[in-house]
């Protein structure tokens, strides 16, 4: 591998090494951001059910009590006994016909006395929101017309068979709701977020932020926190990620890389090393002329044949007077009728067949399974196609013809007998006028 190849991929490696930690980055931080989100949401269920639970009681005790009403000394001993019973509840009002009437503790809220919500531009709209809905329904941060504080507020709408009376309400201070909210996130280390709560009556983005700290990025992760049928939603940005666990993944993938590359190196170069001693017995076994095995292939397939005790035939063919064409026509259309000969048998073999050129004009073949019949058969057929196959080189038209010596071996037998048996036949055939078959039991 060169020097530009090696700089290459170690640049490569930097860049995703870089990519995968953003993304993992990424995954992780929003993860985290959906189980701190988790935890907010419960913490926050847990101090408003506090506020519901308080405005409920006063609200069944108004439409209990004669004349819908609560006098002040039964109001103080029930707003004294909920809110020490409920300690994320700061206090409690009671609101006849929207008005003021009550409030605990009176010294802290006693400026809100008079005060009617559905005639406050400030206040109307969430307040008519708490007469119709049947739902429970949290408003904040708003700021306090009593002590200027910002707080949440819980209004009940009290009815008496559809007939308006007036409203409980339950106040939780915003700073009692940002100590468990800041606690929560900076037990989990987030260092840019931002809260934003909810307020009908104010179209003002940051008068409804409930909590917010550092920047607020493109990639920050938002998600909502539900109380009862409110919804505050909550974004968190991820911090950037650490130089050390930049490292980290770098090392990781270059350890993979390096576990990756090296088996392949090792195995390209045994692939490699495997095909040359493959093509180099592929060579020494074959003919370089036909292409077919040659003596040693053939000899090989033979072993194969002993080991296996298989039975067969064997044939050793000849062209006749092919000497004569060599000293007629010269070597090199000898050579090509060599080819075009092996080409036509190679044709006419069987996928069984073994067909190997072990010198000059002289051809084996090995017929595992056939008896002497059959091979006999099908060396006929085979003369008689090359007796009639015109073999055309350059302008010549030459015809040639075959001689052809069969023997049959069984499983037992040793093959050097069965060859010279079959050497024994085509001399025979020759002998007897050449272009035939011949076979010695």
């Amino acid at each position: 591998m060169d020097k530009a190849i090696k700089i290459a991929l170690m640049i490569s490696i930097i860049m995703l090494s870089e990519l995968l930690a953003i993304e993992l980055s990424s995954m992780k931080s929003k993860n985290e951001s959906a189980k701190i989100i988790d935890t907010i949401n419960k913490e926050m269920k847990s101090i408003f059910n506090d506020a519901l639970i308080s405005a409920e009681v006063l609200k069944e005790m108004v439409i209990l009590s004669e004349g819908h009403t609560i006098s002040l000394e039964a109001f103080n001993k029930l707003s004294q006994t909920l809110l020490s019973t409920y300690s994320h509840v700061d206090s409690l009002l009671f609101l006849p016909n929207g008005i003021v009437a009550l409030a605990y503790p009176y010294d802290e809220h006693k400026l809100a006395i008079g005060h009617n919500v559905l005639q406050d531009q400030n206040r109307r709209l969430g307040a008519n929101q708490s007469i119709t809905g049947r739902n429970n329904t949290i408003i904040g941060p708003v700021k306090l017309v009593q002590n200027g504080k910002q707080a949440f507020i819980l209004r009940k709408g009290i009815l008496n068979e559809d007939v308006f009376i007036g409203f409980s309400s339950s106040v939780i201070y915003l700073e009692s709701v940002l100590g468990t909210l800041e606690n929560i996130l900076n037990i989990n280390k987030v260092s840019n977020y931002s809260i934003i709560g909810y307020n009908p009556d104010n179209i003002n983005y940051f008068d409804k932020v409930i909590s917010s700290k550092g920047i607020i990025d493109d990639k920050a992760h938002t998600g909502i926190i539900n109380i009862f049928n409110t919804s505050w939603q909550i974004s968190i940005s991820p911090s950037d990620t650490n130089i050390l666990f930049r490292l980290l993944v770098i090392s990781a993938l270059s350890l993979t890389f390096f576990l990756v590359i090296t088996p392949i190196k090792y195995f390209n170069k045994f692939r490699l090393s495997e095909k040359e001693r493959c093509d180099l017995q592929k060579e020494a076994h074959t003919d370089f002329l036909t292409g077919l095995l040659n003596r040693r292939g053939l000899e090989n397939r033979i072993n194969a044949l002993e080991t296996e005790n298989i039975s067969g035939s064997i044939a050793i063919f000849d062209i006749d007077f092919f000497k004569h064409i060599n000293d007629s026509y010269g070597h090199e259309v000898g050579d090509i009728i060599l080819v075009q000969f092996s080409k036509l048998c190679a044709a006419k073999m069987n996928s069984e067949f073994t067909l190997s050129r072990t010198g000059g004009e002289e051809f084996i073949v090995l017929m595992p399974y056939l008896n002497q019949y059959q091979a006999k058969q099908y060396c006929e057929q085979l003369r008689e196609s090359v007796e009639k196959a015109p073999f055309f080189v350059r302008h010549l038209d030459i015809n040639i013809t075959v001689s052809i010596g069969i023997a049959y071996f069984s499983g037992a037998d040793r093959m050097t007998s069965a060859l010279s048996n079959a050497d024994d036949a085509l001399y025979k055939a020759k002998n007897t006028g050449r272009n035939r078959v011949c076979f010695k039991n």
